[in-house]
């Protein structure tokens, strides 16, 4: 019986750890690189594979046109709740102003494939199989997305999808 108690206090102490996590992580009013100890300045390139397996490398898309990096997986409900507005912006007025990378972290490619297919994902999705992309971007939880300006510096990131992002792009 004390076992189970035990058990259940600490499970009851690292939820409320992450909850907590997310308060410190994300400032109030929103504005900046909300992620603590992640750069805000130039962005990171990578070379990651597609569920396909080919090679997407970031670098041609820096300093020509905004990025949007989605860090998700599969078994995240808030990362399947946004598909349906990336991929409105992915489609929509903003598709020729936006290049669009969904990586997901440490997922198989079976099970990415597949999540691709059942959801209907109409942008790019890179597997970010070891974290590599997601420690240099200093994620620490996921949904993140990281909003890449036309000079390859990080403009903003957060844990929702950025609402304003037309203007952010405009700006």
């Amino acid at each position: 019986m004390r076992c189970r108690i035990a058990i259940a206090v600490l499970l009851f102490l690292q939820c409320g750890a992450a909850l907590a996590g997310q308060d410190r992580v994300l400032p109030e009013d929103g504005a900046g690189a909300a992620i603590q100890g992640a750069s805000s300045g130039p962005a990171a390139d990578f070379t990651l594979s597609d569920i396909d397996g080919r090679p997407m490398t970031l670098g041609p898309f820096l300093g020509k046109i905004p990025v949007l990096l989605v860090f998700w997986a599969t078994w995240c409900p808030e990362c399947k709740a946004a598909i349906p507005e990336i991929n409105a912006l992915a489609t929509g007025p903003l598709a020729e102003k936006l290049k669009i990378f969904a990586l997901d972290y440490r997922e198989s490619r079976e099970k990415v494939a597949q999540a691709v297919r059942s959801h209907g994902i109409r942008y790019t999705v890179l597997l970010d199989e070891m974290g590599r992309a997601a420690r240099s971007y200093g994620v620490v939880g996921i949904p993140t997305y990281i909003l890449i300006d036309r000079n390859g510096n990080i403009a903003w990131r957060k844990h929702l999808l950025p609402g304003e992002l037309a203007t952010l792009l405009e700006s």
